[in-house]
């Protein structure tokens, strides 16, 4: 009996959660319509490209509306079956709830596995084709300048820094550098290397500095050289001047984890890199967390208008999410909170509200 139930359940569940998502998606598609026409009206989308961009739109609208489809699908779902006494039937039979919708909870986690493999290959590509077809530069096409100044660099293996004044990345030239030396922390610095210029030899792979001053923290000496060249001091010129700009979200996991330890090397922020990985974690497991809350709404027998009051319900708590997580999203963006703290709340705050609803469904 209870795997007939289980079939049962989940062949409706899983009927109205591509229902739900249809729908979601066509209506996205139509609110994006005018961007499209606009586009064309511009001759930046024309033939073929056209289709392309508009297929291209389709996984970052599927994961957008992924939580809202699975929340509909439940409430639908379980709003019929309370209305056919079926529910009731089966609390009779001496069958708990929570087990009544093991079957769609299960399905729900697959989706949010789903959803969490689409955000993080297929929305990356199809991001960074719709901004080509655009017209916009991504990281493959913008050009890195040929010279920084003030240019910044640490090495967190080697345990050392460079702070130069200029820098080109082309003849790998340098101007008034200075590199600190330190063990484990950069306050406890070993040596203190200061030069008015340096090369980097491509053939040697190696910085060759002129006009050197090494200073020893610990025992106070000084020495003065007129070229120095170190073994240690391998880092390309390249790797002090880093693309800047680039979306978060055209990257995967991997790439924003490069991207975070890039910039961190050369001292750039990484608050927006941080929160889009947190979120890479995070939002996918909306669709599951949400199905507790859609699954227990309607487990009640209602009649008239208290079905139709469950069902706004249901859509005003699905869109608060999104709200909630917007808001959290923004504090962390500002330094209030951590990203991976404020990424999670919303999830924590909404799983507590199902546990609520399905604890409540018990009775």
């Amino acid at each position: 009996m209870i795997k007939k139930l289980d079939i049962y359940i989940s062949k409706y569940f899983l009927k109205y959660f591509f229902m739900s998502s249809f729908s979601f998606l066509v209506i996205f598609l139509l609110a994006q319509m005018f961007k499209i026409m606009k586009y064309i009206n511009d001759g930046r989308l024309v033939g073929k490209n056209i289709f392309i961009y508009i297929l291209n739109l389709i996984p970052k609208i599927f994961i957008d509306i992924a939580p809202l489809s699975v929340l509909l699908a439940g409430l639908i779902t379980i709003s019929i079956m309370s209305s056919n006494l079926e529910i009731i039937s089966l609390k009779t039979a001496g069958i708990r709830f929570f087990r009544i919708v093991a079957a769609p909870l299960v399905i729900s986690f697959i989706i949010s596995i789903f959803v969490f493999f689409v955000y993080n290959s297929i929305y990356t590509n199809s991001l960074e084709k719709i901004n080509l077809l655009r017209g916009r530069e991504t990281e493959d096409t913008i050009k890195l300048p040929d010279t920084k100044e003030n240019a910044f660099f640490r090495n967190i293996e080697g345990n050392y820094l460079y702070l130069m004044k200029e820098i080109n990345r082309i003849d790998g030239k340098a101007k008034n550098i200075q590199i600190v030396i330190y063990e484990n922390k950069i306050a406890n610095l070993k040596e203190i290397i200061t030069a008015k210029s340096g090369t980097y030899s491509k053939e040697e792979k190696v910085w060759v500095f002129k006009d050197v001053n090494i200073y020893y923290p610990e025992t106070k000496e000084e020495k003065t050289l007129a070229e120095y060249k170190n073994e240690k001091f391998i880092d390309k010129p390249d790797n002090f001047i880093r693309v800047k700009g680039i979306d978060p979200r055209m990257q995967d996991i991997k790439g924003l984890k490069k991207s975070i330890k890039e910039q961190k090397s050369i001292g750039e922020d990484t608050k927006t890199y941080l929160v889009e990985l947190a979120k890479r974690y995070s939002f996918p497991f909306a669709s599951f967390i949400v199905a507790f809350i859609g699954l227990s709404v309607s487990s009640k027998y209602v009649r008239g208008g208290k079905s139709t009051i469950n069902l706004v319900i249901c859509i005003v708590v699905g869109y608060g999410y999104y709200i909630v997580s917007g808001a959290f999203e923004a504090m962390s963006l500002n330094g209030i909170l951590n990203p991976f703290i404020a990424s999670w709340l919303p999830n924590l705050i909404y799983l507590g509200i199902g546990l609520y609803f399905m604890n409540r469904a018990e009775y």
